[in-house]
């Protein structure tokens, strides 16, 4: 099975949605800052801004030293993404209460929570490479951004939906929900882009790459990244240099 191949990378999906708001309301580049994460579109227009500027200083040195360029998109998607949700997402009953719940011995318990660390950090490595990556070749147009009602909306939840107009007259639809974390502060934990959920998909991968695999849930989550980067060549690997 080639996971990278099965469905569409959620960093790559995150750049084409949320790059266009920084390339249509963004004109100049500007240190990080720390993001407001008071009102979920706010939030999501202050990361873009920085985004952008990132990328656009990378042009000149992503090639050459691409972990700079990562650590840098990776500070902005840490203050905006919450990842260990979303991996819990992804690994759906391998991380689920009910099973924590059902281990009956410490040891068993920390290598639960040691197994869903390890694959939070993989995840966060594809977001990175793949969001970085398609951030420095996207150009948009505009884009309408707007907090929009769902059956699933509460005072701690909320979906915001971007029409995003691309090049050649492309219209994308993206939306996204979020919730209030611990610190009370906004963060995305799902993505469906065009109609197709990326928590849905990614969760689907991964029961068949556990499949794939006689059940070794330890081989996926260590092996999660070559799986969903197989054919993927990062920013100045011997693949991609000189094109």
């Amino acid at each position: 099975m080639n996971i990278a191949k099965t469905a569409p990378g959620l960093c790559i999906a995150l750049a084409v949605s949320l790059l266009v708001v920084a390339f249509a309301h963004s004109q100049a580049a500007a240190p990080a800052q720390a993001i407001s994460r008071t009102d979920p579109e706010q939030m999501l227009q202050q990361a873009t801004d920085q985004l952008l500027a990132i990328s656009r200083a990378a042009q000149a040195y992503a090639k050459e030293d691409p972990e700079r360029y990562y650590t840098e998109v990776t500070a902005v998607l840490d203050q905006v993404m919450d990842t260990p949700y979303f991996a819990r997402g992804v690994m759906a009953t391998y991380a689920s209460s009910r099973l924590y719940n059902s281990l009956r011995t410490e040891a068993e318990r920390a290598a639960f929570r040691d197994r869903l660390t390890r694959f939070t950090t993989a995840l966060k490595r594809v977001w990175m490479v793949k969001y970085s990556d398609a951030l420095l070749r996207f150009h948009g147009e505009r884009i309408d951004l707007a907090r929009i009602a769902t059956g699933e909306d509460r005072a701690d939840r909320a979906s915001v939906e971007q029409t995003i107009h691309g090049e050649n007259n492309q219209t994308y639809v993206v939306q996204y929900s979020l919730h209030k974390a611990k610190d009370g502060g906004w963060r995305i934990t799902n993505v469906i882009v065009e109609g197709i959920n990326l928590g849905v998909t990614y969760r689907s991968q991964f029961a068949e790459a556990v499949e794939n695999h006689q059940g070794d849930v330890d081989y996926v989550v260590d092996h999660w990244v070559e799986l969903m980067l197989h054919d993927t060549a990062p920013i100045g690997s011997s693949e991609t240099a000189g094109k």
